[in-house]
């Protein structure tokens, strides 16, 4: 298996990370283009998604259907894959950093990141096979990008 992981700190609780994740329509408002959209289909309150539930995503210059993987209070994934070739993971984590005073509030470490496996998942790693793509690279900058939009965002920088 192969991950690709990025995190950042965001000054608020998580509590409040995950609802503003949650709120799908807003990501064309914030992000400079890697995560595009994502949309429960049929559509559907983003809180209420279960495992199993389908997805539409634009991700770079990618459009696929993922299904849920988990919609709990401290992780979201889903699971795309191209049949016996490629599969992946994707899972936004968000981790409580505790506040460092009595009586500060709390913040959050998103932790976003991607497992690989299948035939190809090492086009993702960090070996030979990577070299001869640049979809590694480009994954963790997309990723990194989201991560500071959505970290502004989040924290009142771009509303």
């Amino acid at each position: 298996m192969t991950r690709i992981s990025t995190s950042i700190e965001i000054n608020a609780p998580p509590a409040v990370v995950r609802e503003k994740f949650l709120d799908f329509a807003s990501i064309p408002t914030y992000t400079t283009g890697f995560v595009g959209s994502i949309t429960p289909t049929p559509a559907k309150d983003p809180h209420t998604l279960v495992p199993g539930d389908k997805l539409a995503c634009v991700m770079g210059n990618m459009n696929f259907a993922p299904v849920v993987v988990r919609n709990e209070p401290a992780i979201f994934s889903w699971r795309g894959s191209v049949p016996f070739v490629f599969t992946g993971e994707h899972m936004f984590r968000f981790e409580e950093i505790p506040a460092t005073t009595p009586g500060g509030v709390s913040t959050t470490r998103l932790v976003h990141e991607e497992s690989f496996s299948g035939l190809l998942a090492g086009i993702m790693g960090e070996g030979w096979m990577s070299s001869l793509s640049a979809l590694r690279g480009d994954s963790i900058k997309g990723f990194e990008g989201f991560n500071a939009d959505f970290k502004r965002w989040v924290e009142g920088g771009n509303q």
